[in-house]
């Protein structure tokens, strides 16, 4: 068969009608710019910007790593895409936008092929119409619309392939071994990119013993091979990264789980995320791009509590149901339903935010199995009755809205911020990122507004973030950017104290005792600010704004010698910065010493020919 002849044979009708689909839900996220925590993996500021050259950087770097205090996860693949992406198309989110929907196409026709071969006998119209659910399913929005899940994307893609490569190797009665490394590679690949891939591990043996249960012995070679796959992929980060992952600082709004253990509240987190994750699936009524526990409870059992406490035997006596009467479908569906799932449902291990749509992505396939395996063992016909496909077409109609929608409030951090924050008024992150957001537009396009517009945008950005603080008192975060605000943009330096002064209980940091020096300052507390300000140098002796205030004190109230010896301890530690030779050539200057000015501002220009400011001076 040519290439061509092959071509055509796989663009069949199904796969056509699938990317048809596809391209109507989601042809708005192309507009997209970007979005909340598309940082992470790109924009103009990212590593993966510099395209190519940063790959080495990338393998040994963490996912997520703000400062050395803040380092965690391993998923290189994903910034690699992305770096290969800009090193070829530059740095535009339209571009990355495209190939976000393009790897969602080729899971979807992966996890079309895949159903193929495990269903070949049975309908044959199946995988289709699974594969159609599945790819219009609303609660699929955040995976393709979010730059920063592509991590998802690729995942499912290489479990796909290491699904399919096992496949092959099982059916070929063990001889073509090659096969069985291929699977080995892909679930690696799967696993560099996210580990949303780990059920695998059961899954792949558990549908194999219910398609062949005589093999049981080279079933389990399934679960070997994961768990090489699961050694290569932590073997690479141990050899890749040299530092160790930073324990991250969780608060009570990002899931109480971390702070009430006890088994009763596993079992009632576990019931009230089942809930959730089966109404998100069927049809999600309200999303939002962080839940937490100001949008569902945890601790109680709520409506999708008591949705969980139904489904959770009604599952478990579908699986054992399906797998004695040996039906693979229906048994694949509720299984991988069951198995994807219990990554996050706050049994074993409490999720970062309570749930999320994102989380649901793989179980949402056995979802679609399931729904879809149940029409055709209730009909038992050929194809599917036309009032069946006419209520799917109209149930597809209502999926569309909903997709077509959600993309539009991921078109940007403002809007996917200010569309999810009316539905959860008192979602604690999102009121401090909404507070974020307008200071940052605020000191972008300050300078344009007018002094009321101005006024006006800093008081509801202080409001957003009170109101985060209202709802979690020991959010550091909202308190932090809080005291920012209130010091450096408003100026209310009373109300700001009580913020700092809560911070650095929480934490002590260099910022916030900055903080509290220029309260102390701007309150005439000249003594308790000189001391925060010492303090800052002491945590942190190249923190040059405290030198700076510092100098200019002494200098105003002509107490040279402080300021020359706040200096000279710099130099003595070895900070022999431009900062420092100019703190001390403005200080001689101030002294009335020209020649001692003369010579250090010589050095600033030697460090850096470019301080014209320095070049002038001498002059």
């Amino acid at each position: 068969m040519s290439r061509i002849a092959q071509l055509k044979a796989y663009f069949n009708k199904e796969r056509l009608i699938i990317l048809g689909v596809v391209f109507v839900l989601y042809f708005n996220a192309l507009k997209n710019g970007y979005s909340l925590d598309d940082s992470i993996v790109t924009q103009p500021e990212n590593i993966t910007a510099q395209g190519l050259k940063a790959i080495p950087k990338i393998l040994k770097s963490f996912y997520i790593g703000s400062s050395e205090d803040y380092q965690f996860d391993y998923r290189p693949l994903v910034k690699i895409s992305f770096a290969i992406e800009h090193e070829l198309f530059e740095v535009k989110p339209g571009t990355s936008h495209f190939f976000n929907l393009l790897f969602y196409v080729i899971g979807l026709f992966l996890f079309y092929g895949l159903l193929k071969l495990l269903f070949k006998d049975y309908n044959p119209h199946l995988p289709f119409y699974v594969t159609l659910l599945f790819a219009a399913m609303p609660i699929h929005t955040e995976v393709v619309a979010s730059l920063k899940n592509r991590d998802i994307l690729l995942s499912f893609i290489f479990s796909m392939t290491g699904f399919r490569a096992y496949y092959y190797f099982y059916e070929s009665g063990f001889k073509k071994w090659q096969y069985l490394i291929f699977s080995v590679i892909h679930f690696y690949l799967a696993f560099l990119s996210k580990f949303d891939a780990l059920p695998f591990i059961a899954i792949i043996p558990a549908v194999f013993l219910v398609k062949d249960s005589g093999r049981l012995k080279w079933i389990s070679l399934s679960i070997v091979a994961m768990i090489i796959s699961l050694y290569l992929f932590k073997a690479t980060k141990k050899g890749m990264i040299a530092i160790e992952e930073t324990k991250r600082v969780l608060y009570y709004f990002e899931n109480p789980m971390y702070f009430n253990k006890g088994m009763l509240h596993r079992f009632i987190a576990m019931f009230n995320s089942l809930g959730f994750y089966i109404v998100q699936c069927v049809y999600p009524i309200k999303q939002v791009c962080y839940y937490g526990y100001d949008t569902i409870t945890i601790l109680k059992i709520g409506s999708y509590g008591w949705l969980g406490i139904i489904a959770f035997p009604a599952l478990a006596y579908g699986v054992i149901k399906s797998f004695l009467k040996k039906d693979l479908v229906l048994f694949t569906g509720l299984f991988m339903f069951c198995a994807s799932s219990s990554m996050y449902l706050n049994f074993v291990k409490p999720a970062v935010g309570i749930v999320a749509d994102r989380f649901a992505f793989f179980s949402s396939a056995g979802i679609a199995i399931t729904a879809v395996g149940l029409l055709f063992n209730y009909f038992k016909s050929k194809d599917l009755p036309k009032n069946i496909k006419a209520v799917g077409i109209i149930v597809l109609i209502l999926f569309s809205y909903s997709i077509i929608t959600r993309v539009a409030d991921w078109k940007d951090i403002n809007t996917i911020i200010d569309a999810d924050v009316a539905k959860y008024p008192n979602n604690a992150y999102l009121n401090y990122k909404k507070g974020m957001q307008i200071v940052k537009e605020v000191e972008k396009f300050g300078a344009q507004a007018t002094p009321e517009q101005r006024n006006a945008a800093l008081s509801m950005a202080r409001q957003c973030l009170e109101k985060s603080i209202e709802v979690e008192p020991n959010y550091a975060n909202s308190r932090n950017y809080l005291s920012y605000v209130l010091v450096y943009l408003i100026n209310d330096f009373n109300a700001a104290l009580p913020h700092i002064n809560a911070s650095l209980a929480y934490k002590e940091n260099t910022e916030l005792y900055y903080y509290k020096a220029i309260v102390m300052r701007e309150t005439n507390h000249k003594d308790s600010a000189e001391y925060y300000l010492k303090k800052c140098i002491d945590m942190d002796i190249a923190f040059y704004n405290a030198y700076g205030l510092l100098m200019y004190d002494y200098n105003q109230n002509k107490q040279f010698d402080k300021s020359l010896n706040m200096f000279q301890k710099a130099l003595d530690a070895g900070l022999e910065t431009e900062a420092v030779y100019q703190g001390l050539a403005k200080t001689y200057e101030a002294m009335g010493d020209t020649a001692k000015a003369k010579e250090n501002y010589r050095e600033v220009v030697k460090l850096n020919p470019s301080n014209t400011e320095a070049a002038q001076k001498l002059k």
